[in-house]
């Protein structure tokens, strides 16, 4: 009898395992998945810190802003390294000098991104909004969908939320 519960019980955290191994892009700690390299909300909430600290800008960076440029990062930076102008990892780290604790590696290929972009010229860009296209990305819900030719997140409205309907004016009180 114990040997077959013990068999029951191995096959079911066999099974457990298993199906837990396939949701690894849906997780809720998934933020998207693109061409199967899978972006954490971690990732995400780091970089949007790291970032936001390090430089202080007048409107801060957004989760969704900083998930557009982490699905962006690596082809931007492989357009510019084929193009001779890509900017180093070293360079990036460099301008986190000053920053108190060791930027995410999230962090750094942003910034190396955003360095790069600089110096992709017209046609280069018209290649990354073409690529963009064809790149087969699962977006978390919650970050909207991926526009190609806008080459960022747009919010998207939920199928299950429907438009109010207008509220019906009152009919209008004579004068007396």
């Amino acid at each position: 009898m114990k040997a077959v519960k013990a068999r029951s019980t191995a096959i079911a955290l066999a099974g457990i395992l298993a199906l837990s191994a396939c949701s690894g892009t849906t997780s809720a700690e998934t933020a998207a998945v693109v061409d199967g390299r899978v972006i954490t909300e971690q990732e995400v909430r780091e970089a949007t810190s790291q970032i936001n600290r390090a430089f202080n800008p007048q409107q801060p960076l957004t989760a969704a802003q900083t998930l557009t440029l982490l699905i962006r990062a690596p082809y931007i930076n492989e357009a510019a390294a084929a193009a001779g102008r890509a900017q180093s990892e070293s360079a990036a780290r460099a301008a986190l000098k000053d920053f108190p604790e060791t930027p995410a590696d999230s962090t750094v290929e942003i910034l190396q991104a955003e360095a790069s972009l600089q110096q992709v010229d017209d046609a280069g860009r018209q290649e990354l909004t073409k690529k963009f296209a064809e790149i087969d990305m699962k977006i978390n819900p919650r970050y909207g969908r991926f526009d190609p030719q806008q080459a960022s997140l747009v919010a998207t409205s939920p199928n299950w939320l429907v438009p109010a309907a207008p509220a019906a004016s009152a009919p209008a009180q004579p004068a007396q």
